[in-house]
């Protein structure tokens, strides 16, 4: 079997690696446009990539017209203590405006408790007013000009040592036998939620959103990827993806779908499958900036592509 080659990202002014300060010069400073839109990975409750220091030296200087966009896993919703309490105030304080879509490691619970609203003409829930704003599944967007569909969400795969419940009367006995064999797992609506997938009616509602716009858009943004990409992806890597319905739901979409570019977190890696796809992890990229694109062979798993904060 031949080779996987993807193109890597060199976009040497924007990619933030945590614990990593990078400067640039003046003349390296992001050409400045009116709304600029950027598009990065997974945080997992890790939102050091947005401190102002670190914008200013990747050459971005965000105002309040500006938009980032996270692929997924957010990690804000996590729980309601003081540590999400700090988070809020923080990103109320920021200029530009974090949109997301939801993860495979989200409280879809706590996410649930807030309201359904309409916003650019799609269905979002206002975290922070309007600093941190959750595009819902299936819905399409107008920002800046620009169509985007969004579709959150993806399969867990760090559940070797299953799916535990505190309710079951064996729970004990199950977490011991998997910390035992030192496999990972998650424990029903406190690290796991079922909403991790899609219903069969935000599948459809998606559908019905993009025969609106004739099967045409101008960004694709979500978690995970369609199955075919998934297994390129994971080829060589010894990660376990099989495919499930959002991945195959996704799969359909790109034999329908017409747009220009899509975006995608979740395997944790900053990559160009091809010239319509990028998987984006620590990256900050402003939208449509793809120069600079190399040929190089899939990465090996590092310990940059680990889970981080609540992952």
């Amino acid at each position: 079997m031949p080779e996987t080659v993807f193109l890597s990202l060199q976009y040497a002014n924007v990619i933030l690696l945590q614990g990593e300060d990078q400067h640039v010069e003046d003349s390296d400073q992001i050409p400045r446009e009116n709304g600029m839109i950027y598009i990065t990975g997974d945080t997992h409750g890790d939102f050091a990539r947005f401190s102002a220091k670190r914008l200013r030296r990747a050459g971005m200087e965000l105002t309040q017209e500006d938009y980032i966009i996270i692929c997924g896993d957010f990690g804000l919703c996590w729980a309601k203590d003081k540590t999400f309490e700090y988070h809020c105030k923080n990103f109320a304080e920021k200029p530009y405006t974090i949109l997301w879509v939801q993860g495979n490691h989200e409280n879809y619970d706590m996410i649930g408790e807030y309201p359904l609203e309409e916003w650019h003409g799609g269905k979002v829930r206002h975290i922070i007013r309007d600093k941190v704003i959750l595009l819902e599944r299936g819905q399409v967007f107008e920002i800046e000009g620009k169509s985007f569909f969004a579709f959150g969400g993806a399969s867990s795969h760090d559940i070797q040592g299953g799916i535990l419940d505190r309710q079951t009367v064996d729970f004990a006995e199950q977490k011991r036998r998997a910390d035992r064999a030192h496999l990972p797992y998650r424990i029903l609506q406190e690290s796991w939620w079922p909403q991790e997938l899609p219903t069969e009616g935000e599948l459809q509602e998606g559908l019905r959103n993009l025969e609106r716009y004739h099967y045409e858009v101008d960004y694709v943004v979500t978690h995970c990827c369609g199955s075919s990409l998934q297994d390129r992806i994971n080829a060589g890597t010894g990660r376990s993806g099989a495919p499930d319905l959002l991945t195959d739901y996704l799969e359909t979409l790109e034999q329908k779908l017409h747009y220009q570019h899509w975006y995608f977190g979740h395997y944790h890696r900053d990559c160009q499958p091809d010239d319509r796809h990028t998987l984006v992890y620590y990256a900050i990229l402003p939208l449509e900036q793809k120069e600079n694109a190399n040929a190089v062979p899939v990465p090996d798993q590092t310990e940059g592509e680990k889970d981080h904060g609540k992952g």
